[in-house]
């Protein structure tokens, strides 16, 4: 564990160093109104860790082997997570949230809540409320008299992962020790501006969120791929003009609208190369998302997918749509994933492990089984946890 006097801490809790599981939240969720009535059972594991400063730090949970209750109360950031395993109901005065792996979602600073806990893997982002509205003010957004409250993303936004994206990049920087002062505040900053981008506020009056100007953005770059609608089509579909638009899909999804539309228009080629009805070939696919020039097309769909087109589609054709067996990739992974389903995996250690990148990865477990490589791995626990259950079932002639 360490601390400096700027506010930069690396601190790790465990089980294993004795650290009492109430006393994670008295430290790092403290606030007048907070609370524990912690039910664990024994032979529980749990681990915490804290890197970043006061402005915005990465956190990491594992809490196994039991279920968990307490209260928070307001806090003074807000905070963005991730489930990879497990489940949390949030249980607030005027609602009830059951958070699953998948999406993200955002418990705002001053809202307090009760959670119920069970056999979760977390991975979240926590930025204070001070230094989301210095950043906000820097943007021109415009903030309620009150506290800031925030709604969900959107399912549009929410798939492209624009805040999972920009954490695979800075992530390296934000654990170095080294990254302090002006230049983690910059990146810090980064983090902060995406949240404000993609996670609508709540109580503005007639002001609409960013957030879901991105979102009707997005939505009609998806309506409208085949017709490569322009810049300006888009900006005035979303209610914004060209350089906010530009601005803002640079920032929170690190390409340009007009890199993001051609991206876009590439996955759709592939998917149609992959599930159509075989009787069209590469050029005629390609025509139809807009793409005339075979031999820019060709190059494009290699950079983007790592094979030519013409591979992707003997694929299709090939023993993969004959028999139904996924690839030699997705094989390799649906192995891994068997093999070590009760390790903490996510989809970047799965990718290593198959030898593709994560984004890749998800793609074809997508096109060839219709789902994601996490799902699929909650469906092999899951299954793994009945097994265990009927085992003990038939040892004791009674159900555990």
């Amino acid at each position: 564990m360490s601390t400096s006097s700027n506010g930069f801490r690396r601190l790790r809790f465990s089980d294993e160093d004795g650290t009492d599981y109430d006393a994670i939240f008295s430290a790092e969720y403290r606030g007048s109104e907070f609370a524990t009535e912690t039910q664990v059972a024994p032979g529980t594991r749990y681990e915490y860790t804290v890197v970043g400063d006061d402005d915005l730090s990465l956190r990491t949970m594992r809490a196994t082997g039991g279920r968990r209750t307490g209260v928070i109360g307001p806090r003074e950031d807000h905070v963005v997570f991730w489930l990879s395993q497990g489940t949390l109901e949030m249980h607030f005065a005027d609602r009830v949230r059951v958070v699953r792996p998948g999406a993200p979602y955002i418990a705002s600073a001053s809202e307090a809540y009760r959670f119920e806990s069970e056999e979760t893997v977390y991975n979240g982002v926590h930025v204070a409320d001070r230094f989301l509205r210095m950043v906000g003010r820097e943007l021109g957004y415009r903030q309620p008299d009150g506290p800031l409250l925030f709604a969900q993303q959107d399912e549009v936004v929410a798939r492209r992962e624009p805040l999972r994206r920009l954490l695979r990049e800075l992530t390296p920087a934000l654990l170095d020790d080294r990254v302090q002062g002006a230049m983690r505040t910059a990146l810090n900053r980064r983090l902060a501006v995406v949240v404000l981008d993609t996670f609508p506020l709540r109580d503005v009056d007639d002001d609409v969120p960013l957030a879901n100007r991105l979102r009707d953005a997005i939505r009609y770059i998806e309506d409208h791929a085949r017709e490569r609608p322009s810049v300006g089509a888009i900006a005035a579909a979303a209610g914004l003009g060209e350089r906010s638009l530009q601005d803002v899909f640079v920032r929170t999804l690190g390409v340009t609208p007009s890199r993001f539309l051609r991206d876009h228009r590439l996955d759709e080629v592939r998917r149609q190369l992959l599930h159509g009805s075989g009787d069209d070939g590469v050029v005629d696919v390609a025509r139809c998302w807009g793409f005339t020039n075979a031999g820019r097309f060709a190059a494009t769909y290699r950079e983007r997918f790592g094979e030519s087109p013409g591979e992707t589609l003997t694929a299709a054709r090939g023993p993969q749509l004959a028999t139904g067996e996924p690839s030699a990739r997705v094989r390799q992974a649906l192995m891994f994933i068997a093999e070590h389903a009760e390790e903490p995996l996510t989809v970047a250690t799965i990718a290593d492990a198959t030898g593709v990148r994560p984004r890749r990865l998800q793609q074809l477990f997508q096109d060839e089984c219709g789902t994601t490589p996490m799902a699929h791995l909650r469906v092999v626990r899951a299954a793994a946890a009945e097994r265990a259950e009927r085992n003990a079932t038939d040892e004791n002639g009674v159900e555990r």
